[in-house]
């Protein structure tokens, strides 16, 4: 079996990682989607939801699976089992804003001796983060109270809401802005990120008369793409 290509999607707002997955769909219509909700409880692991919808499964039978446990194991059995079984060769995971997204992927593709290595099965397309400017600096500066960020284990770790914002800056590889942002922090809000995170191939103005915060999916747009077909 020929490997397929596991993309990671996520966004630091629900409506903004919903866009950002419409759009990452319309580059590669025929991708299965495994969208993940990660609600706390009191103690211990914590509650994964999971929710896999395509192109062949009516909107009513794509149902939601919710287990107890760590979430790394739960998310490693999910993805071995869609390529071991139906074998989309495209596979889009798309993480909320409560995961700490590099430290969940190091422990995602860590080979495994019981289970099997996700290598084996996938190769790895860009990271891509969907940015709603707007609450992005408003997170950036929260520096008061905590929220728990997950990767593995039945912890997680408390961090606060700009801590949380700017590891979800540097582990992008494109970040998009899926929808025009407010005039007053779209320009702001791309520029941070700019400067969290040097590497990330950036959103380009679609041309000189639109407005900065205006920005377009052009080249992160193709970089997705073209991995996405290959």
């Amino acid at each position: 079996m020929s490997k397929g290509l596991l993309s990671v999607a996520t966004g630091n707002t629900p409506g903004v990682r919903g866009a950002l997955v419409d759009q990452l769909l319309g580059l590669a219509p025929d991708a299965t989607v495994l969208a993940v909700s990660i609600h706390t409880q009191d103690t211990g692991y914590p509650i994964v939801q999971r929710c896999r919808s395509d192109t062949a499964t009516p909107l009513p039978r794509r149902a939601l699976q919710g287990a107890t446990g760590d979430p790394v194991v739960i998310l490693r059995q999910d993805l071995l089992s869609l390529r071991r079984t139906s074998g989309p060769a495209h596979v889009v995971l798309a993480l909320p804003d409560s995961v700490d997204v590099l430290a969940l992927l190091v422990e995602l593709w860590r080979p495994r001796m019981s289970s099997g290595s996700l290598g084996e099965y996938y190769d790895p397309a860009p990271v891509v983060v969907g940015i709603d400017t707007e609450s992005f600096m408003a997170d950036i500066g929260c520096v008061h109270g905590t929220e728990r960020l997950w990767s593995g284990g039945d912890q997680g770790e408390s961090v606060t809401a700009a801590e949380a914002a700017a590891r979800q800056a540097e582990v992008a590889d494109a970040p998009i802005v899926p929808r025009p942002a407010s005039p007053a922090y779209g320009t702001g809000g791309v520029e941070l990120f700019r400067q969290l995170n040097g590497h990330a191939l950036m959103p380009t103005p679609v041309g000189a008369e639109r407005a900065a915060d205006d920005r377009a999916v052009r080249e992160p747009g193709k970089l997705w793409a073209r991995r996405s077909t290959t």
